[in-house]
């Protein structure tokens, strides 16, 4: 299998190398799936019994099978084992084939598809200066089910990161319909105040973070008081410093927030350092 790197990455869809999907999957018709995004060099995949954690959550949450994620582990370790380079890999489980309408079949049988893409080259300056971030006009809606997983229901960030293009701005904070922060349209996102750091609740919406909850296993393990809990907008003008995380960016300081602007925080170093020694993936161009 030839490796095309220059397009849209190797598509592998339950275990056959295809770019083909039934127009009767309800992940295509509906949504009715979910998703992880994972880095990988070579045939290391980052914290994939993390990811693999929270896809068995979700396909609980949606009363879906869970398809055998053995075989979709080594399926995607030989990819990325012959794409034989650094990258990005996204894994959809769907519900899988069924007819028309929302009744969810008698009987399941789940879809999956890997497809791999090349690493994505962000510049030095948004991990040591940091990124300028704005507030997005779409919220995201309250739905306690679905908090914390990772659906394949995109609509909110799709429309909020259609918000800007300027290129001076890397990414969008959301906010609930109380003007709590959630988080940014592709990332978690962290206050440091008084050497302590604080992190949106996300029992009614948001999505649960593995880069999220690494930061958070990190701080715990250096003694640094972490805070999990409802933040208004206006409360991350109070803060000393910012941070975005997620799977594949690692850390992001925020530089500029509407018109605040961050200095480094030397807390926010110490976590990016202790993160680069347990990663494998080097983020940097």
């Amino acid at each position: 299998m030839k490796f095309d790197k220059q397009n849209i990455g190797t598509i592998c869809i339950n275990g056959i190398f295809t770019k083909k999907i039934d127009i009767a999957d309800r992940g295509f018709q509906f949504g009715d799936g979910i998703f992880e995004t994972i880095a990988f060099s070579k045939d290391n995949l980052e914290f994939w019994s993390e990811h693999m954690s929270r896809l068995k959550k979700g396909c609980k949450v949606l009363s879906m099978p869970c398809p055998d994620l053995k075989k979709i582990f080594f399926k995607a370790k030989r990819m990325c084992k012959s794409f034989n380079a650094q990258g990005a890999l996204k894994l959809i489980v769907s519900r899988g084939i069924g007819e028309r309408g929302y009744k969810i079949p008698e009987k399941i049988k789940p879809s999956w598809a890997i497809s791999l893409y090349p690493w994505p080259k962000f510049p030095e300056a948004n991990f040591i200066q940091g990124v300028n971030v704005r507030k997005c006009i779409t919220t995201i809606s309250r739905q306690p089910l679905l908090s914390r997983i990772k659906h394949l229901n995109r609509l909110e960030q799709v429309l909020a990161r259609s918000e800007w293009k300027a290129r001076n701005i890397t990414e969008g904070l959301m906010c609930d319909d109380k003007d709590h922060v959630i988080e940014g349209t592709m990332s978690n996102i962290f206050l440091v105040k008084n050497n302590n750091l604080y992190t949106p609740n996300l029992d009614f919406c948001g999505i649960d973070g593995i880069m999220r909850n690494i930061v958070i296993k990190i701080a715990k393990s250096k003694n640094i008081k972490i805070s999990i809990q409802k933040i208004q907008y206006n409360e991350l003008f109070k803060a000393d410093g910012l941070f975005l995380v997620n799977s594949l960016i690692g850390i992001w300081p925020i530089r500029r927030l509407d018109n605040k602007i961050y200095q480094p925080i030397d807390l926010t170093k110490e976590i990016a350092n202790r993160l680069e020694k347990i990663t494998v993936i080097n983020r940097i161009s």
